[in-house]
């Protein structure tokens, strides 16, 4: 594939647009970081370029974007895709692990890694605050992200073994996973697992104080996500960009720099 033609266009924090980055560091592609200002009803610093927060760009953006949402990117043809499950299938197909397409050229392994990804897409909702009402406020995600902390009122009853529903999904993904490992489907990494690690390291510290109620009893997702940490294109990808995280706002109780803290952890690059 072309080199430094590749252009992501996401906000300044991991969310949906994380995996796309490691999937694109994985196949060791150069790409440009487009860090869109994120539309939240917040002051931006002073002298910080680009500003974290609303300045219109977005308003201005949305229009051009293929559903009007982030993230998108664009190809060396010129085209710009977008939703992240498609972007990650689209790079599975072009990039190899060993050999290995991430995304699977044989139809079950390939239904398998959707599989996977579309359950991960059934939490999604419910942790970024889909939760029935409309106010930012009473949203898990957007608590954090407004520097109120996280909502333990909301999430404790939801992680209760046994009949909270996010712990029931999760223990879904924990027991489709191979017992083979360290992977999803077993010795070869996927677009599922690069989901997987980019999802519970961002749900671990934006929604969750850590991931450890997400790990708790459930060793094999540990593994796999352990396991996508331990890959040297993955861990040099967060090295050459850990120092610049420094300089990312704090708003209330939230150092948006934290919001990378289990990439850090999960690549070896402790503070």
């Amino acid at each position: 594939m072309s080199q430094g033609s590749y252009t992501l266009n996401y906000w300044n924090v991991p969310g949906r647009g994380e995996s796309i980055r490691v999937i694109l560091a994985l196949g060791g592609i150069n790409f440009e970081n487009n860090f869109v200002p994120l539309p939240l009803p917040l002051e931006n610093p002073e002298n910080q370029n680009p500003p974290p927060f609303d300045d219109g760009t977005w308003s201005e953006l949305k229009p051009q974007t293929p559903w009007g949402t982030l993230p998108t990117l664009l190809l060396p043809s010129g085209e710009i895709i977008g939703q992240q499950r498609a972007i990650l299938r689209y790079l599975g197909k072009l990039i190899k692990f060993e050999g290995n397409y991430l995304y699977p050229e044989e139809p079950e392994a390939s239904a398998r890694v959707d599989g996977f990804m579309d359950m991960m897409e059934d939490i999604w909702p419910i942790l970024i605050g889909l939760n029935g009402t409309d106010s930012m406020e009473t949203a898990p995600l957007y608590s954090t992200m407004l520097g109120q902390g996280t909502l333990d009122d909301f999430l404790n009853p939801r992680m209760e073994k046994g009949s909270g529903e996010l712990a029931t999904l999760f223990d879904f993904l924990e027991n489709a996973i191979s017992d083979e490992g360290p992977f999803l489907l077993g010795s070869n990494p996927s677009c599922a697992d690069v989901l997987l690690f980019a999802a519970i390291s961002w749900w671990g510290a934006a929604v969750f104080p850590n991931m450890d109620k997400i790990l708790e009893g459930r060793p094999k997702i540990e593994k796999s996500i352990r396991a996508v940490g331990t890959i040297g294109e993955i861990s040099d990808y967060y090295s050459s960009l850990k120092a610049s995280r420094d300089s990312m706002p704090i708003v209330g109780s939230t150092n948006y720099a934290s919001y990378y803290k289990n990439y850090h952890l999960l690549c070896g690059l402790n503070e």
